[in-house]
């Protein structure tokens, strides 16, 4: 058991059963709100809803109280004043190393604040993660099966997530990842495009600051 104090309340309460069921609203899982208020608590099985509430828990778990601070009110740049955010890239180096890079963007632009070299399986166990369902995710699609489709990417998120979310325990000497990308080409049409920084996992409470993808500076 471990409990953190915050400033606040947490509003919406929820419990997972056994990584399949999911309770969730405003039931407050007290005496009081079980024989005096009027709340409200719901139960879902579907895979989609119970993946991002299972996603949802190891963040508050894994984040400290600071980590919420520095995510909810980044670093503002005196010049621009935009946040400031660390961006963790990734891409294959050679045959056996996989090329870490720590940028940090404001409306200033980009800088490369970090550069190291880790083994090439960092990089694999990221394409794993992405081409274990890639399979069965396209033969749902042909046979038009609606709810197949939906689980297999729902799942398919909740692994690329987790496996993404271990930069909490690999900072490079920051004090937050607020995202991490990888080099990817973007076509503008069958003929011409560019390569860009698209960003593929997001700290919880940085949607609002961090963009999908990014200019190559």
């Amino acid at each position: 058991m471990r409990s953190v104090s915050f400033a606040g309340i947490m509003y919406h309460k929820f419990c997972i059963i056994d990584e399949r069921i999911c309770l969730f609203g405003s039931f407050n899982w007290t005496q009081s709100a079980n024989i005096r208020n009027i709340e409200d608590l719901n139960i879902c099985d579907e895979v989609s809803l119970v993946k991002n509430y299972l996603l949802e828990f190891k963040a508050l778990w894994d984040l400290s109280k600071t980590d919420i601070r520095l995510l909810r009110n980044p670093q503002h740049c005196e010049i621009c004043k935009q946040p400031i955010i660390n961006i963790l890239f990734m891409e294959q180096e050679g045959y056996n190393e996989t090329k870490i890079d720590v940028m940090q963007q404001c409306g200033c632009g980009q800088r490369t604040v970090y550069t190291d070299l880790y083994d090439i399986s960092v990089y694999n166990n990221y394409l794993v993660a992405v081409e274990t369902f890639d399979d069965d995710i396209a033969m749902a699609q042909q046979s038009g099966d609606e709810i197949l489709y939906y689980q297999l990417m729902a799942q398919q998120d909740f692994v690329i997530a987790n496996y993404l979310s271990l930069v909490r325990q690999n900072r490079m000497g920051f004090p937050i990842i607020h995202a991490v990308g990888v080099k990817a080409w973007e076509w503008y049409d069958k003929h011409d495009g560019e390569y860009v920084y698209k960003i593929i996992w997001k700290e919880r409470g940085t949607e609002q600051y961090v963009e999908n993808e990014y200019s190559i500076e």
